[in-house]
């Protein structure tokens, strides 16, 4: 291998080893240790852990921006190692909590869909699409949904194991805003997919 090939590649590490990239990837190895205390019903401490890696979700973004090392490749990281977050913890409530095996499915499904429209814009078009207020509304209301129910499996040794049966009263309601925030964005993203492939516009909208 030539210098110039190996500075190259240095230099190509360099950019994918960034520290907004790097906390991105945290997330990964935080992950099992939310899925250790999911399995022995330690809310608390599963909850702490995930408020560490939704910190760590929002100051990657912010530390990309402020540093000037926002990139595709930084947002296509960040994207899929969220997906792959979420998609764990909701299939392990399903398994220990009442979390509904549709509504999770959804979910998924839903998270699927759009990666790979996005890899499809990315490669047609060089982009990638970003999450609008539509998508930071429904990432935030997906994070209610995985407290929600990481809370009911409490094993009643804390302070909040008091609120736990409150929490029950409020199931349906959670379940169906998921439902249909999941509706609801999938159509909003369905609509930009087709606006940046086939600069499709809305009824009345002009270009």
């Amino acid at each position: 291998m030539s210098t110039t090939n190996k500075h190259q590649g240095v230099e190509n590490v360099q950019k994918i080893l960034t520290i907004p990239n790097i906390l991105s990837i945290s997330r990964l190895f935080f992950l099992p240790l939310v899925l250790f205390f999911l399995f022995r019903h330690e809310s608390i401490p599963a909850v702490i852990i995930m408020l560490i890696s939704w910190l760590t979700d929002g100051l990657d973004g912010f530390l990309a921006r402020k540093m000037r090392q926002v990139s595709n490749v930084g947002k296509v990281l960040d994207h899929l190692v969220d997906k792959i977050w979420v998609a764990a913890i909701l299939i392990t409530l399903v398994n220990i909590s009442n979390l509904p095996l549709h509504l999770a499915w959804a979910v998924i499904i839903r998270d699927l869909l759009i990666l790979t429209g996005s890899a499809v814009v990315m490669k047609e078009r060089g982009t990638f699409v970003s999450s609008d207020v539509v998508g930071k509304i429904t990432g935030f209301v997906f994070a209610l949904l995985i407290l929600y129910y990481t809370l009911s499996i409490d094993n009643g040794n804390n302070y909040f194991s008091r609120f736990i049966p409150q929490l029950a009263d409020l199931k349906n309601y959670v379940d169906y805003t998921v439902l249909i925030l999941i509706i609801v964005s999938f159509l909003n993203y369905v609509v930009i997919f087709l606006r940046l492939m086939i600069k499709f516009r809305l009824p009345g909208e002009q270009e």
